[in-house]
């Protein structure tokens, strides 16, 4: 019982995932895993980074899909606090990775990367595809900052958090290709 809005926020979320991937897709393994500090991050664990919270969260919302009529309701002030929260995910803000993830692991090379990504978004699209439309307005994410989400709330987290990490990438780019 697909909606359309999620399926649209999907393939967003793919483009956007098939756009940064096309960027480092022709990095040699080392490139990928370089670090310019110890307290940077690598190419590799940035996008581990975005897989393991979508791959996380996704595996949270199933869990409360299995009760989801015992979900609260999201309301007003749960469709703000995640306006603010995508408010400030599009800002050059830095966060600290929530205490429930762990560090982004470094050392592999594209295709295991990519792999593990289009592993995560299979898993991610037979969510989307099956949602139950009436149930749009439950609670399925329970943001560290922002608090109760629903899923429309949530795919646009993705798509932010994506956002956010994509000039993360960018630098770490400019700064390979201006070692050369």
């Amino acid at each position: 019982m697909r909606t359309n809005k999620l399926v649209l926020k999907y393939i967003e979320l793919s483009n956007l995932k098939g756009n940064l991937l096309d960027k480092i897709k022709d990095l040699s393994t080392a490139e990928l895993n370089h670090k310019f500090s110890e307290s940077e991050w690598c190419i590799t664990q940035v996008i581990d980074h975005l897989v393991e919270s979508e791959t996380g969260i996704n595996k949270y919302i199933n869990f409360r899909l299995k009760n989801i009529n015992e979900q609260p309701s999201v309301g007003l002030t749960n469709y703000i606090k995640s306006k603010v929260l995508n408010k400030k995910l599009k800002s050059e803000e830095k966060f600290k990775v929530p205490s429930g993830l762990s560090q982004p692991e470094a050392g592999a090379d594209f295709e295991q990367l990519k792999e593990k990504w289009d592993d995560s978004r299979m898993f991610l699209i037979k969510t989307v595809e099956t949602f139950p439309k009436d149930k749009m307005n439950k609670a399925v994410f329970m943001h560290p900052r922002a608090g109760l989400l629903n899923m429309n709330h949530t795919m646009s987290f993705f798509i932010n958090h994506l956002k956010h990490h994509i000039p993360q990438v960018d630098s770490l780019l400019l700064r390979l290709e201006n070692q050369k």
